[in-house]
């Protein structure tokens, strides 16, 4: 063979993988586009309530085409629609599950995982695995913000199974990242009222009083109020619990509430405390 013949040949045969690899990318990108309009179809049938159709698309989506990224969205939406229109908690679970077992990596993990958390939570009263779908929520790289929220939900729930460590934890986690707004107050109220049942009522006060200190929080100061006034109670100072109780304002407590707060503040003290009211 002569190297004019060869160089011949090697002009025909080099080009193969470059037209086999365009190829490959003119196919990728009409499917893609093909998936992109039953994604429209889906989208289409949801806004007009035919919730069935709506989810027979995205299913076929998924089943058809589950290497498109249009697949796990698919999923996502398949999920939502079970959860949000149809209030089937289980359906909505195995959408969820499934995405992020066949999607670790989705970019819409995160949100898959708060989605079972919340499904947990709320609809099942699970409370341990709702903390688990949060943990791993918590093992992506979420935003500042999102993590925040992770925190205080994780605390909350560890709160009302009892577990008052694992919640303070959780909560001194958002009093310690710097960021003093009403999240980090609701935080600080609720570890005032650990401190309060784990009879360290001193320690609370100071959680308490941080938490009128602080910025706007109704529902904070509410608590903190209610809650400075039963430490003052357990340590014996009514004068303070008092002084406390006059300061509720009218948001917080009906005129009828607040005086007949005082009214049991004002008898107790007229018992434990009779010479503020004698003069001895």
């Amino acid at each position: 063979m002569t190297r004019g013949s060869m160089n011949s040949r090697l002009r025909w045969i080099l080009p193969i993988p470059l037209l086999l690899f365009a190829g490959a990318i003119w196919l990728y990108v009409e499917t893609e586009n093909e998936v992109r309009v039953q994604i429209l179809r889906a989208q289409k049938q949801w806004r007009e309530t035919d919730y069935m159709e709506a989810i027979e698309i995205y299913e076929s989506v998924y089943q058809d085409y589950p290497k498109s990224r249009y697949a796990e969205e698919a999923l996502f939406e398949v999920g939502t629609i079970y959860y949000i229109n149809f209030y089937n908690a289980d359906r909505a679970l195995h959408y969820f599950r499934e995405l992020v077992t066949q999607y670790p990596d989705s970019s819409l993990a995160a949100k898959t995982y708060m989605r079972l958390a919340e499904i947990h939570e709320v609809e099942l009263t699970d409370l341990p695995q709702a903390i688990d779908y949060w943990s791993q929520t918590l093992a992506l790289d979420v935003a500042l913000e999102l993590r925040r929220q992770i925190y205080f939900e994780m605390g909350d729930a560890y709160f009302k199974l009892n577990q008052f460590e694992e919640a303070f934890q959780k909560f001194q986690l958002l009093m310690d990242d710097g960021i003093n707004d009403s999240l980090a107050e609701r935080a600080r109220a609720q570890a005032g009222i650990i401190l309060q049942i784990q009879n360290q009522f001193e320690e609370s006060v100071d959680y308490f009083n941080q938490v009128l200190e602080g910025p706007e929080c109704d529902d904070c100061r509410r608590m903190a109020r209610l809650g400075l006034i039963e430490s003052y109670e357990f340590l014996g100072d009514l004068a303070k619990a008092i002084e406390v109780a006059k300061t509720i304002p009218t948001s917080e407590y009906s005129a009828q509430e607040k005086g007949d707060l005082l009214k049991r503040l004002d008898n107790k003290a007229r018992v434990y405390e009779p010479q503020r009211f004698t003069g001895g």
